[in-house]
Formats: structure tokens, C-alpha cells, sequence
């Protein structure tokens, strides 16, 4: 049984969302409940012990699910030629955590800016976690299953993997996770107290070329929450920021000066290493020479995919890359003659 939602009317459509979303009411009904209020304002009764989750958000929501143990059936996935011989993958989870669709138990249900409500429905969900983006599905959605809203990417990372792990019924588990994570990073801090002393006198700038324009980050997953959690300092033009990120024509690339500098590649989407260093030979020239961390040999990149699950892996991964790259090394500092 396959068709298409968008190539029926909406009569027809909401009947059809209704009998399918009666595959899964049996089981929900004997369940013990409880109230969640969602990033969204939705009061949800959801499952105080879910036993059939579908994720609509990889990297967000499917990371921390898997990585919580959670009772996961379903998930979107992108599709990229790239990536995984062109079968669907869990953006993040599959980098930081080595998941597969084919070597699990978990469903593939679409795209995640284009949900197949069928194949959720079959999944027959107990529960159903989404992003703010996917909210103009809300409504169907919530015929199928209980369906919460995690939003709040600009909230702190671990902030969000904790709500997730309470309306999966795992705080448990994110609570002896995040145990062992403290005591990984008391440890990198002790490091960095070691070789630098005062972590806030190094700035360290999540810079990326864009096509005519250059691109600074206040927040970007792991990456900035590890940077602001060991108290390496920002770039003032990008500390000063209300919003995630901002970007710059590329004269102006000097008040995104640091220390160090750090941006992402994503060989699925073409954005190789090589393809980075294209960019900033196009937008700046000279960015070898007139940047700092770039002439001192004090840019880096990290795989954006290793960053961007919400998971301790991810955590864990950049902290080693941070500690290493930057507390564990003789680096030349940026001095005040040197900012424009």
C-alpha cells in the first residue's frame, strides 16, 4: 500500500490519517500516562514508559534516543549519494554513533522535511518526537500518536538531551551518562588549567566561508557548547550576538579574528576540506596571510557530522579535539595590534 498524502484531497486525507492512526491505538490505551507540556505549548498525554518511539529529527532527537537505548521504531533519515551507498542514514548518528538503518529494528519513515505519515503510521508509534520545523504536520501527526515538539536549539545542548531523555522515559540513563561525562570533562579542564591557566585569554572562532560572505557562529552544537563550557572566549563581534550566528562581507573578516580558528566540512553535501579551502581562497584571497589563526597555522576543521548529534559521543569527540588542537601545544597569541 503506497500514495502520496499531497495528491488527495484533504477530506480524503484526514479520513485515511484516522484509519491508519487506528493501528496503534490499541496499544497506547492500556499504557500508564502523564501530562508533558512541549517546547510548543502543547499539553500532550504522553506515555510515562513509551515502548514504540518514531523520531522526526536525526541529529536533534533520533542521536539522543539511540544513544539513550530508548524504544526507537522509526526515524527519518536523508537520502545522499554520498552516504551510506545512497540508502537512507540518521544524519549525526550515523557518524557519532555508527547507526544503520539495515542493521537495526528501526524503521525508515522519510525525509525530515518530508515525512511519510504512512510508514508512521504502519511503525504504529507510541509516542512521536518532532522538531519545530516539522510543525505543519503537527496536527496529522497527532492522529497517528501523541506527538511533542522539541524545539530550543539555541538552548544548551545538554539542556535538550535532558528533555528528551524525560519524555522518553530515560532520565535514568542520561543521568549516568552525564556522571561519566562530568568526570571526562572535570578532567580536560584540569588539562587546560595545566597548559593555558585561564581558558577565557584564548579565543577560539567557529568561523565558516560562505559564497560572498564569511559566517561566525555564537552556537553550533557540540562544537560551541564545548567552547563556552571549558571558557575559551569568542571573537566580540560574535560574542556580543543575540542570534546563533552572523554573517560578514568578507572585508569585514577581521572582527571574526581569534586565536584559533575552526569550521566544518560535510563530504556528503560536496562541502570537502578541499572545497572549505576553495571558499576562502574566493570570498578572501589572502586569508593565509591576513588572519591570524590562519598564518600562524591555528585553523582547523572538524567533520561537521561529528559535532552536530545531540549525544555524549559527540560531546566527547570534540573535547578531545579541542584539548588536543588548543591546551596540549605552543600557539602564538593574537595580540591587540593585530585586531581591526
Amino acid at each position: 500500500m503506497s500514495f502520496s498524502f499531497q495528491s488527495v484531497g484533504r477530506l480524503t486525507r484526514v479520513a485515511a490519517l484516522v484509519m491508519v492512526a487506528g493501528l496503534s491505538s490499541f496499544s497506547a490505551l492500556a499504557q500508564e500516562t502523564r501530562l508533558f507540556v512541549d517546547d510548543m505549548g502543547h499539553e500532550v498525554e504522553v506515555p510515562v514508559d513509551p515502548q514504540r518511539i518514531v523520531s522526526l529529527r536525526g541529529e536533534q532527537i533520533t542521536s539522543p534516543l539511540l544513544e539513550l537505548g530508548a524504544a526507537l521504531v522509526g526515524s527519518s533519515g536523508r537520502v545522499d549519494p554520498g552516504v551510506n551507498n545512497g540508502d537512507p542514514y540518521v544524519r549525526g548518528a550515523y557518524d557519532a554513533l555508527g547507526f544503520r538503518f539495515e542493521n537495526s529494528d528501526i524503521a525508515w519513515v522519510g525525509d525530515p522535511n518530508e515525512y511519510d505519515l504512512e510508514a508512521i503510521a504502519i511503525a504504529e508509534p507510541d509516542l512521536i518526537l518532532l522538531s519545530e520545523g516539522g510543525v505543519d504536520s503537527y496536527e496529522q501527526l497527532s492522529l497517528i500518536a501523541p506527538a511533542v515538539v522539541i524545539a530550543g536549539w539555541e538552548e544548551d545542548l545538554l539542556a535538550r538531551y535532558r528533555k528528551i531523555a524525560d519524555v522518553a522515559g530515560k532520565l535514568d540513563v542520561y543521568e549516568q551518562l552525564l556522571a561519566d561525562w562530568e568526570v571526562r570533562f572535570a578532567a580536560a579542564q584540569d588539562v587546560i588549567s595545566q597548559t593555558i591557566g585561564d581558558p577565557a585569554s584564548v579565543s577560539v572562532g567557529v568561523i565558516e566561508p560562505r559564497s560572498g560572505a564569511v559566517r561566525g557562529f555564537r552556537t553550533y552544537d557540540a562544537l560551541t557548547q564545548i567552547i563556552h563550557a571549558l571558557g575559551f572566549s569568542m571573537p566580540e563581534t560574535i560574542a556580543e550576538l543575540e542570534e546563533s550566528r552572523i554573517d560578514l562581507s568578507p572585508e569585514l573578516v577581521h572582527q571574526f579574528d581569534a586565536d584559533f580558528m575552526i569550521s566544518t566540512y560535510w563530504p556528503a553535501t560536496g562541502t570537502t576540506v578541499q572545497a572549505i579551502y576553495e571558499l576562502w581562497d574566493a570570498a578572501v584571497p589572502n586569508w593565509r596571510q591576513e588572519l591570524h589563526a590562519a598564518h600562524n597555522n591555528q585553523y582547523f576543521m572538524v567533520h561537521r557530522e561529528e559535532m552536530r548529534a545531540v549525544s555524549f559521543a559527540a560531546l566527547r569527540s570534540v573535547l578531545n579535539i579541542l584539548v588536543s588542537q588548543i591546551a596540549t601545544r605552543d600557539f602564538v597569541p593574537l595580540t591587540t595590534d593585530e585586531q581591526i
